[in-house]
């Protein structure tokens, strides 16, 4: 299938870029290639490499642009952009091409996975001194030399699969890299300062969104230590009760029995709630708690129509603290307000989440491959959670990831006119910057942003190992793999199904321990063979 893609793509590729080179390349498309990089040399801010792929994507009309850093005798990968618009242009006037129509989508989808794979090292060849054609994953790319104000080669910027610049521009290659030497080795200084352009970018689009995760428990916190240490007391606690069952907000210095039964963890509720008078009393059969700890308690109640709960205090002694009752209500007032607003922040971010999945399922319907993507991936953690023994919560948890793992496409949608799902593969940072200021778990946010990490640090966009990368983005990212395999096979039916699983699950074992981490792997794989191919393709097609 590899040598069909390449091929397929060198004729087609040879064809567009004769066309476009001859046909569509003048002096106005000229003038306007110079009048850009005029505007990028005339501003401030250093151009983003979007703006750069931009700006070469007039010359090439190619669908991948990356670029190789040079360090010591090896090439590294630094940056990476497929505009999947290319992948799709064709002369609709040959008749070859209309015949190539056909099998068009498998080829493209076949392609992004080779993509995806694209070498992260190779060695330097002196070659790579001039401008000419490098052999990569993909096929045949031209590569444009950057040098240094010192004339030392800095890496190289690579567009292709099997695209030529045009005729006219050959000449002046050599000002184009010279240009783009300049910005790459400003935006490769600026990252250093600052981790990640993309993740600065990003953030002038998703950064400010929301009004911030409420702290609840700090500000309970605080407001118990407060109160304890102005009456001298003991110990405390902030419980909210929800259908009855009380939750520990916060507590300071309670013994951890005490705090078995005022939570209600395993036993029956040291408090109870009285819905008829809206009071809260004492459970007698528990009372004994309080007695073999020798604590004195006080509780101040906070109730409305929405939050019902109670500051709890401890004291020891036989004199009860003076306290100041203005202040206790003004507390009590604070308590019922912040979980009040607490409540609705979740209302308004479980809103605004569910806008954002809405407008991610809209990103990935405009393409038949990613059509059931995440729906899919759901359906995959799902089952899996259920297999490999994850608790409620973290079944809670591991769903929620799933269902915004690529939500960061709807940010690079709002920088970029050409981002679609599986092409901007620095998506991760912008899903993880938009949840930032959201009430969203850490291990769900984490999750997003590390589910391309490999774990043998060969992955994006962080680098990270193994013990580094959560266990939501490592279950993310096996099935975001299992998911895109599925998608770049479904059209296919060159093999069986009992063959598309056996290489699925070979596939799966030979990444053990390199991209996934190798303690989910058998229970992978005995879920896609308990579900057999069509299952797995029928997963999460009916949301």
């Amino acid at each position: 299938m590899g040598k069909d893609v390449k091929k397929y793509f060198s004729t087609l590729g040879n064809r567009l870029g004769k066309a476009f080179s001859i046909e569509s390349f003048g002096t106005e498309e000229e003038l306007e290639f110079w009048s850009l990089s005029a505007e990028h040399l005339s501003r401030k801010e250093i151009p983003s490499f979007q703006n750069l792929v931009e700006w070469m994507d007039l010359l090439y009309s190619a669908p991948v642009h990356f670029v190789y850093k040079k360090e010591g005798d090896q090439l590294v990968l630094t940056k990476r952009f497929v505009i999947s618009e290319n992948l799709y242009k064709s002369n609709t006037e040959d008749s070859d091409l209309k015949e190539a129509k056909v099998q068009r989508q498998q080829f493209v989808e076949n392609f992004e996975n080779q993509f995806q794979n694209l070498q992260k090292k190779r060695e330097w060849e002196d070659s790579f001194n001039e401008f000419g054609v490098s052999a990569h994953t993909i096929g045949n790319c031209e590569h444009i030399p950057l040098f240094t104000k010192e004339g030392i080669v800095w890496g190289l910027y690579v567009v292709g699969p099997y695209q030529q610049s045009p005729e006219s521009m050959r000449s002046k290659l050599s000002i184009v890299g010279r240009l783009l030497a300049n910005w790459l080795i400003e935006l490769d200084e600026e990252e250093q300062r600052s981790a990640h352009d993309y993740e600065n970018r990003i953030k002038g689009v998703v950064g400010d969104l929301g009004s911030g995760a409420l702290n609840t428990k700090g500000i309970a916190e605080l407001m118990v230590l407060y109160i304890l240490n102005s009456i001298h007391a003991s110990s405390g606690a902030v419980i909210e009760y929800k259908d009855d069952k009380p939750t520990i907000i916060t507590s300071v210095n309670v013994n951890e029995e005490v705090l078995k039964h005022l939570s209600a963890t395993g036993v029956e509720p040291l408090y109870t709630f009285n819905n008829s008078d809206n009071t809260f009393s004492i459970n007698e059969n528990e009372k004994h708690v309080l007695t073999e700890h020798q604590l004195k308690p006080i509780i101040k109640p906070f109730i409305d129509a929405e939050i019902k709960g109670l500051l709890w205090l401890c004291y020891e002694g036989d004199s009860q603290p003076d306290f100041d009752p203005e202040v206790l209500n003004t507390i009590n007032s604070i308590l019922g307000n912040l979980l009040s607003y607490r409540n609705q922040n979740h209302i308004f971010s479980d809103q605004l989440i569910e806008s954002f999945y809405q407008l991610l399922r809209a990103l990935e319907k405009k393409r038949s491959k990613t059509y059931y993507h995440t729906p899919r991936l759901i359906g995959f953690v799902s089952m899996f959670g259920v297999l490999f023994g994850l608790d409620q919560d973290e079944m809670e948890t591991i769903k929620l990831t799933a269902k915004l793992h690529d939500i960061g496409y709807v940010g690079a949608a709002g920088i970029s006119s050409i981002a679609s799902v599986g092409s901007e593969l620095a998506h991760p940072i912008a899903g993880a910057t938009m949840l930032s200021s959201l009430p969203v778990s850490s291990d769900v946010i984490e999750g997003i942003k590390t589910h391309h990490e490999w774990v043998n640090g060969q992955g994006a966009p962080n680098g990270l190992t193994g013990v580094e990368i959560p266990w939501t983005g490592k279950i993310i990212g096996v099935f975001e793999y299992i998911v895109d395999f599925i998608e770049s096979s479904i059209e296919d039916s060159q093999k069986t199904d009992h063959e598309y699983l056996q290489q699925l699950a070979d596939n799966l074992i030979e990444r053990a321990d390199k991209q996934f981490d190798m303690v989910l792997i058998p229970t992978v794989i005995q879920l896609i063979q308990s579900l057999g191919w069509q299952g797995c393709v029928e997963l999460g097609v009916e949301e």
